[in-house]
């Protein structure tokens, strides 16, 4: 399997547009307004990720990704189906309790999986400019991970 720089930003692409549509339908489903305030947030930082991986897709350039076999693995275990699955599946099939916290807890696996793929992208590649970029990526989506992890905590005590 290879894979390109385009096909890798592309996908980058994909991991933060379906965040952006997971958090804000999430948001139709808490009643907290600091955890609403959050969210919107949320999906504003993944909007300005996808810009940025846009712009990268736009002036793209050897990126040196392209023989990565963590980068090949990470794709062939984690990104087969959609990261985020749909909303109204989670929350419709469980009681608004258990369905908010299995919510919250794709969001931190998805968090997760995308400081890992960050992680990989900065390590396999070889400009150091891009490097830089993937690694305040990896350390955002890092902070997106302790976010969510917060907000879960506050809607599961008021809910409780």
């Amino acid at each position: 399997m290879v894979v390109t720089n385009s096909e890798l930003l592309e996908l980058s692409i994909k991991i933060e547009r379906e965040g952006q549509r997971f958090y804000s339908q999430l948001i139709d489903h808490v009643d907290d307004l600091k955890v609403k305030e959050f969210l919107n947030l949320m999906v504003k930082e993944e909007a300005a990720h996808e810009t940025h991986f846009k712009k990268m897709l736009e002036t793209e350039s050897d990126c040196g990704w392209e023989n990565d076999e963590d980068l090949k693995k990470l794709i062939e275990e984690s990104f087969q189906t959609d990261i985020f699955p749909p909303l109204e599946e989670t929350l419709g099939q469980l009681p608004r309790f258990e369905g908010l916290e299995k919510a919250f807890d794709f969001a931190i696996e998805a968090e997760n999986v995308a400081v890992e793929f960050y992680r990989i992208l900065g390590k396999a590649c070889s400009d150091f400019e891009l490097k830089t970029n993937m690694l305040l990526l990896e350390k955002a989506e890092l902070e997106h991970c302790k976010v969510v992890e917060t907000l879960k905590k506050r809607v599961l005590e008021n809910l409780s």
